[in-house]
């Protein structure tokens, strides 16, 4: 995992992630745009080093029940207004993911550039985490859905 992240990182992960922490700082100017430079910022986490890194919404993160109404409408709201933008990105991911597995060798590439295209459709209330801590989210998630059964 780590030599696939080093090897992402040299031969093109840093120019994507500094590209997003720039359009992080762009999107934060404003108040209004603050939510969308918090996601170019879990962009660039993925984009510098994406292997062993999952995307997980925040309700599946925190748990349903703890995330407030009034968030979720905002990122929903957010994410209808980021669409136009998310689906000309997402639609430039898969093309790159799709010649990335033609090439074989770059398969891994190819799930990496999968991966971001499902994120960068709807950003806003998704996380960057570690399949560790996805995995502890999904569980901890389960547990409480049984025990509220």
């Amino acid at each position: 995992m780590i030599l696939l992240n080093l090897i992402w990182f040299i031969f093109g992960g840093e120019i994507v992630a500094l590209l997003w922490l720039v359009l992080a700082g762009v999107f934060s100017v404003t108040i209004v745009g603050i939510p969308i430079g918090k996601a170019c910022l879990q962009f660039a986490k993925l984009s510098a080093f994406p292997f062993g890194k999952e995307i997980i919404r925040e309700t599946e993160l925190k748990g349903e029940g703890n995330v407030s109404k009034a968030r979720k409408i905002g990122g929903l709201v957010l994410n209808i207004v980021w669409f136009p933008i998310g689906l000309a990105l997402a639609v430039i991911y898969v093309v790159m993911a799709v010649v990335s597995f033609i090439t074989i060798i770059g398969i891994p590439a190819g799930v990496v550039q999968a991966k971001t295209a499902k994120f960068v459709l709807f950003p806003i209330g998704a996380k960057c985490v570690s399949k560790k801590q996805a995995y502890a989210s999904a569980v901890a998630n389960e547990l409480e859905r049984r025990q509220k059964s």
